[in-house]
Protein backbone atom coordinates (compact mmCIF):
# COMPACT_ATOMS: atom_id res chain seq x y z
CA UNK A 1 0.00 0.00 0.00
CA UNK A 2 2.68 2.78 0.85
CA UNK A 3 4.25 1.76 -2.13
CA UNK A 4 1.60 2.50 -4.19
CA UNK A 5 1.05 5.56 -2.61
CA UNK A 6 4.70 6.89 -3.59
CA UNK A 7 4.35 5.69 -6.86
CA UNK A 8 1.23 7.74 -7.21
CA UNK A 9 3.05 10.79 -5.53
CA UNK A 10 5.72 10.40 -7.76
CA UNK A 11 3.49 10.26 -11.00
CA UNK A 12 1.49 13.63 -9.62
CA UNK A 13 4.19 15.68 -8.55
CA UNK A 14 5.46 14.92 -12.76
CA UNK A 15 2.25 15.64 -13.88
CA UNK A 16 1.98 18.90 -11.89
CA UNK A 17 5.33 19.85 -12.50
CA UNK A 18 4.89 19.32 -16.37
CA UNK A 19 1.61 20.98 -16.07
CA UNK A 20 3.25 24.42 -14.11
CA UNK A 21 6.01 24.16 -17.41
CA UNK A 22 3.64 24.19 -20.12
CA UNK A 23 1.95 27.42 -18.96
CA UNK A 24 5.66 29.06 -17.85
CA UNK A 25 6.53 27.76 -21.31
CA UNK A 26 3.71 29.28 -22.83
CA UNK A 27 4.57 32.67 -20.43
CA UNK A 28 8.05 32.58 -22.23
CA UNK A 29 7.30 31.90 -26.23
CA UNK A 30 4.04 34.70 -25.57
CA UNK A 31 6.74 37.66 -23.92
CA UNK A 32 9.41 37.14 -26.82
CA UNK A 33 6.98 37.58 -29.39
CA UNK A 34 4.91 40.63 -27.55
CA UNK A 35 8.69 42.41 -28.01
CA UNK A 36 8.87 41.67 -31.44
CA UNK A 37 5.97 43.24 -31.91
CA UNK A 38 6.82 46.19 -29.98
CA UNK A 39 9.22 46.91 -31.50
CA UNK A 40 7.36 46.67 -34.81
CA UNK A 41 4.67 48.78 -33.75
CA UNK A 42 7.17 51.61 -32.32
CA UNK A 43 8.95 51.66 -35.63
CA UNK A 44 5.72 52.05 -37.28
CA UNK A 45 3.24 54.13 -35.36
CA UNK A 46 5.19 56.31 -33.67
CA UNK A 47 7.17 59.32 -34.19
CA UNK A 48 10.78 59.01 -35.67
CA UNK A 49 12.91 59.51 -38.38
CA UNK A 50 12.70 56.41 -40.35
CA UNK A 51 11.51 56.97 -43.73
CA UNK A 52 8.29 55.81 -45.16
CA UNK A 53 9.83 53.12 -47.36
CA UNK A 54 11.97 51.79 -44.29
CA UNK A 55 9.02 51.30 -42.34
CA UNK A 56 6.77 50.29 -44.65
CA UNK A 57 9.19 47.17 -44.66
CA UNK A 58 7.99 46.40 -41.09
CA UNK A 59 4.41 46.02 -41.67
CA UNK A 60 4.72 42.22 -43.32
CA UNK A 61 6.89 41.57 -40.01
CA UNK A 62 4.09 43.42 -37.25
CA UNK A 63 1.28 40.71 -39.19
CA UNK A 64 3.38 37.74 -39.49
CA UNK A 65 4.42 38.22 -35.57
CA UNK A 66 0.96 39.04 -34.58
CA UNK A 67 -0.30 35.69 -37.06
CA UNK A 68 1.99 33.77 -34.69
CA UNK A 69 0.96 35.11 -31.69
CA UNK A 70 -2.48 34.43 -32.04
CA UNK A 71 -1.60 30.34 -33.09
CA UNK A 72 0.95 29.52 -29.99
CA UNK A 73 -2.22 30.31 -28.03
CA UNK A 74 -4.24 28.22 -29.68
CA UNK A 75 -1.87 25.22 -29.53
CA UNK A 76 -1.15 26.27 -25.87
CA UNK A 77 -4.80 26.13 -25.04
CA UNK A 78 -5.72 22.86 -27.08
CA UNK A 79 -2.58 21.19 -25.76
CA UNK A 80 -3.88 21.87 -22.25
CA UNK A 81 -7.80 21.56 -21.62
CA UNK A 82 -7.27 21.38 -17.81
CA UNK A 83 -5.81 24.04 -17.13
CA UNK A 84 -8.03 27.03 -16.04
CA UNK A 85 -5.09 29.57 -16.71
CA UNK A 86 -5.38 29.12 -20.83
CA UNK A 87 -8.71 30.32 -20.09
CA UNK A 88 -7.70 33.54 -19.26
CA UNK A 89 -5.14 33.14 -22.72
CA UNK A 90 -8.49 32.34 -24.82
CA UNK A 91 -9.69 35.66 -23.26
CA UNK A 92 -6.73 37.67 -23.57
CA UNK A 93 -5.33 36.48 -26.88
CA UNK A 94 -8.31 34.89 -29.08
CA UNK A 95 -11.37 36.14 -28.19
CA UNK A 96 -11.45 39.49 -30.60
CA UNK A 97 -9.65 37.17 -33.46
CA UNK A 98 -12.34 34.50 -33.69
CA UNK A 99 -15.26 34.29 -34.89
CA UNK A 100 -18.10 33.49 -32.70
CA UNK A 101 -18.41 29.82 -33.96
CA UNK A 102 -14.53 29.19 -33.48
CA UNK A 103 -14.45 31.01 -30.37
CA UNK A 104 -17.41 28.30 -28.94
CA UNK A 105 -15.74 25.31 -30.19
CA UNK A 106 -12.50 26.42 -28.30
CA UNK A 107 -14.57 26.83 -25.17
CA UNK A 108 -15.88 22.92 -25.91
CA UNK A 109 -11.90 22.08 -25.58
CA UNK A 110 -11.91 22.64 -21.96
CA UNK A 111 -12.23 19.97 -19.38
CA UNK A 112 -15.31 20.54 -15.93
CA UNK A 113 -12.75 21.97 -13.76
CA UNK A 114 -11.25 24.74 -16.48
CA UNK A 115 -15.14 25.61 -17.13
CA UNK A 116 -15.52 26.44 -13.20
CA UNK A 117 -13.73 29.76 -14.12
CA UNK A 118 -15.86 32.40 -14.19
CA UNK A 119 -14.13 34.35 -17.62
CA UNK A 120 -14.93 30.56 -18.96
CA UNK A 121 -19.00 31.21 -17.96
CA UNK A 122 -18.26 34.50 -19.25
CA UNK A 123 -17.42 33.81 -22.66
CA UNK A 124 -19.85 31.33 -22.96
CA UNK A 125 -22.60 33.21 -22.03
CA UNK A 126 -21.06 35.89 -24.94
CA UNK A 127 -20.90 32.96 -27.86
CA UNK A 128 -24.55 31.77 -26.56
CA UNK A 129 -26.21 35.84 -26.60
CA UNK A 130 -24.25 37.27 -29.39
CA UNK A 131 -26.42 35.87 -32.20
CA UNK A 132 -29.17 37.09 -30.65
CA UNK A 133 -28.41 40.45 -30.54
CA UNK A 134 -28.05 40.99 -33.97
CA UNK A 135 -30.55 43.63 -36.28
CA UNK A 136 -33.98 42.49 -36.57
CA UNK A 137 -33.66 40.29 -34.35
CA UNK A 138 -36.23 40.95 -31.09
CA UNK A 139 -34.16 42.72 -28.48
CA UNK A 140 -35.01 41.27 -24.95
CA UNK A 141 -37.14 42.53 -22.33
CA UNK A 142 -35.95 43.38 -19.00
CA UNK A 143 -36.80 45.37 -15.62
CA UNK A 144 -34.30 47.32 -14.06
CA UNK A 145 -34.56 50.29 -10.74
CA UNK A 146 -34.66 53.79 -11.02
CA UNK A 147 -32.95 56.20 -8.68
CA UNK A 148 -36.41 56.38 -6.81
CA UNK A 149 -36.49 52.86 -6.43
CA UNK A 150 -39.73 52.01 -8.95
CA UNK A 151 -39.59 49.72 -11.69
CA UNK A 152 -38.50 50.47 -14.89
CA UNK A 153 -38.97 47.95 -18.02
CA UNK A 154 -38.00 48.30 -21.48
CA UNK A 155 -41.24 47.05 -23.12
CA UNK A 156 -42.94 49.77 -21.03
CA UNK A 157 -40.35 52.51 -22.46
CA UNK A 158 -41.27 51.26 -25.71
CA UNK A 159 -45.10 51.84 -25.82
CA UNK A 160 -44.72 55.24 -24.73
CA UNK A 161 -41.69 55.86 -27.42
CA UNK A 162 -41.17 55.09 -30.88
CA UNK A 163 -37.49 54.50 -30.99
CA UNK A 164 -35.14 53.66 -27.55
CA UNK A 165 -31.92 53.74 -26.97
CA UNK A 166 -30.56 51.64 -24.66
CA UNK A 167 -26.89 52.94 -23.36
CA UNK A 168 -24.99 50.77 -21.30
CA UNK A 169 -22.69 52.36 -18.72
CA UNK A 170 -21.30 53.08 -15.50
CA UNK A 171 -19.81 56.25 -13.18
CA UNK A 172 -16.56 54.68 -13.46
CA UNK A 173 -16.19 54.81 -16.75
CA UNK A 174 -14.51 57.48 -18.60
CA UNK A 175 -15.80 56.76 -22.40
CA UNK A 176 -19.15 56.76 -21.25
CA UNK A 177 -19.42 59.68 -19.30
CA UNK A 178 -17.61 61.44 -22.32
CA UNK A 179 -19.99 60.51 -24.37
CA UNK A 180 -22.63 62.24 -22.66
CA UNK A 181 -22.69 66.14 -23.61
CA UNK A 182 -23.49 63.91 -27.16
CA UNK A 183 -25.93 61.78 -26.28
CA UNK A 184 -27.42 65.01 -24.81
CA UNK A 185 -27.39 66.55 -28.13
CA UNK A 186 -29.13 63.87 -29.73
CA UNK A 187 -31.56 63.21 -27.31
CA UNK A 188 -32.80 67.34 -27.88
CA UNK A 189 -32.75 66.78 -31.56
CA UNK A 190 -35.04 63.87 -31.36
CA UNK A 191 -36.81 63.72 -28.29
CA UNK A 192 -40.31 65.46 -29.26
CA UNK A 193 -39.93 63.19 -32.29
CA UNK A 194 -40.86 59.93 -29.86
CA UNK A 195 -37.02 59.47 -29.23
CA UNK A 196 -36.10 58.24 -25.39
CA UNK A 197 -33.05 57.16 -23.77
CA UNK A 198 -32.97 54.06 -21.51
CA UNK A 199 -29.66 53.92 -20.00
CA UNK A 200 -28.60 51.16 -17.82
CA UNK A 201 -25.48 51.40 -14.98
CA UNK A 202 -23.17 48.71 -14.53
CA UNK A 203 -22.28 50.34 -11.15
CA UNK A 204 -22.38 48.20 -8.33
CA UNK A 205 -22.09 50.87 -5.74
CA UNK A 206 -25.39 53.16 -5.17
CA UNK A 207 -23.93 56.50 -3.77
CA UNK A 208 -21.56 55.99 -6.60
CA UNK A 209 -24.21 55.40 -9.02
CA UNK A 210 -26.40 58.24 -7.80
CA UNK A 211 -23.14 60.98 -7.94
CA UNK A 212 -22.33 60.42 -11.22
CA UNK A 213 -26.07 60.45 -12.49
CA UNK A 214 -26.61 64.15 -10.41
CA UNK A 215 -23.30 65.75 -12.19
CA UNK A 216 -24.50 65.04 -15.20
CA UNK A 217 -28.07 66.07 -14.63
CA UNK A 218 -29.18 63.22 -16.57
CA UNK A 219 -32.24 63.96 -18.71
CA UNK A 220 -33.67 60.47 -19.43
CA UNK A 221 -34.63 57.91 -17.65
CA UNK A 222 -31.79 55.82 -15.92
CA UNK A 223 -31.96 52.53 -14.50
CA UNK A 224 -29.55 49.84 -12.65
CA UNK A 225 -29.75 46.85 -10.88
CA UNK A 226 -26.33 47.12 -9.24
CA UNK A 227 -25.17 43.83 -10.02
CA UNK A 228 -22.02 45.76 -11.46
CA UNK A 229 -20.56 42.97 -14.13
CA UNK A 230 -23.10 40.34 -12.94
CA UNK A 231 -26.27 41.94 -14.26
CA UNK A 232 -28.23 39.37 -15.88
CA UNK A 233 -29.27 42.25 -18.43
CA UNK A 234 -25.43 42.80 -19.86
CA UNK A 235 -25.02 39.29 -20.17
CA UNK A 236 -28.30 38.74 -22.18
CA UNK A 237 -27.39 41.93 -24.24
CA UNK A 238 -23.45 40.45 -24.92
CA UNK A 239 -22.27 43.74 -23.33
CA UNK A 240 -18.72 42.82 -23.42
CA UNK A 241 -17.42 46.77 -23.00
CA UNK A 242 -18.61 50.06 -22.50
CA UNK A 243 -20.38 52.24 -23.48
CA UNK A 244 -22.22 50.11 -25.17
CA UNK A 245 -25.29 51.06 -27.16
CA UNK A 246 -28.36 49.38 -28.72
CA UNK A 247 -31.16 51.49 -31.23
CA UNK A 248 -35.00 49.81 -30.25
CA UNK A 249 -37.95 50.23 -32.66
CA UNK A 250 -41.36 50.70 -30.74
CA UNK A 251 -41.88 46.65 -32.25
CA UNK A 252 -38.66 45.49 -30.15
CA UNK A 253 -36.60 45.03 -33.09
CA UNK A 254 -32.98 45.96 -32.54
CA UNK A 255 -32.59 48.64 -35.45
CA UNK A 256 -28.75 49.40 -34.55
CA UNK A 257 -25.85 48.26 -32.15
CA UNK A 258 -22.16 50.27 -30.86
CA UNK A 259 -22.66 53.45 -33.83
CA UNK A 260 -19.13 54.10 -33.41
CA UNK A 261 -18.75 56.16 -36.83
CA UNK A 262 -19.31 59.84 -36.37
CA UNK A 263 -23.18 60.35 -37.16
CA UNK A 264 -24.38 56.72 -37.72
CA UNK A 265 -27.11 57.44 -34.28
CA UNK A 266 -28.23 60.40 -35.68
CA UNK A 267 -28.77 59.17 -38.83
CA UNK A 268 -30.42 55.70 -37.57
CA UNK A 269 -32.95 57.19 -35.74
CA UNK A 270 -33.81 60.32 -38.11
CA UNK A 271 -34.62 57.46 -40.65
CA UNK A 272 -36.54 55.44 -38.28
CA UNK A 273 -38.67 58.73 -37.27
CA UNK A 274 -39.15 59.49 -40.76
CA UNK A 275 -40.49 56.33 -41.76
CA UNK A 276 -42.59 56.21 -38.54
CA UNK A 277 -44.27 59.68 -38.34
Amino acid sequence: MKQTLLIITFLLSGYLQNFAQNYETFVTEMKKLEQEEKEYSGILFRKNDYSAEYKKGFEPKLKKVREEKVTLARKAIEANPDDKRFVDVLNFYLFNYLSIEELDRMLDRFTADARQHPMWKSMKSYVTYKPLNAVGHKAFDFTVKGHDGKKITLSKVLKKNKVVLVDFWASWCGPCRASIPHLKEVYDTYKKQGFEILSVSLDDKADLWEKAFQSHALPWIDGSNLLGWEDPVAEKYAVRGIPHQVLIGRDGKILGIGFHKQGELEQTIGKYLQQHK
